[in-house]
């Protein structure tokens, strides 16, 4: 009972690393509309837009990026992976990296395999 009364120290870490990856990819691509959250370990960062479109393009919600947290170091070095992770997302789908402008995402012709490949959290 003492436990839930001070809250779990776990989820407290998660819920600053996500504000911190959040403020990080809003100053280098503001306006974007990021989610950011975890998920077990994992990091899952997402792109409502382009979520959007890729629930449009192959019919399965739930598209974001899993980063596996014991892979990536110190929060900072988290926010700077979470930061090329954005770029290289926007970039994939059409977007220009920095400030948004609204414009909808293309999603990518994905045939069959590449799909598989492809998380849905």
């Amino acid at each position: 009972m003492e436990l839930l009364e001070r809250g779990n120290p776990d989820e407290w870490t998660e819920l600053q690393l996500s504000v911190q990856v959040g403020e990080a990819l809003n100053r280098h691509y503001p306006n974007h509309p990021w989610v950011i959250g975890f998920q077990g370990r994992a990091i899952i960062i997402r792109h409502l837009a382009i979520a959007d479109s890729v629930a449009r393009k192959i019919g399965r919600q739930g598209f974001g990026a899993l980063l596996p947290r014991e892979k990536m170091g110190t929060p900072k070095e988290v926010a700077r992976q979470a930061v090329m992770f954005g770029g290289q997302l926007l970039e994939a789908f059409g977007l220009p990296r920095g400030a948004w402008d609204g414009r909808d995402p293309v999603c990518p012709d994905w045939g069959a395999k590449q799909q598989r490949g492809i998380e849905f959290t």
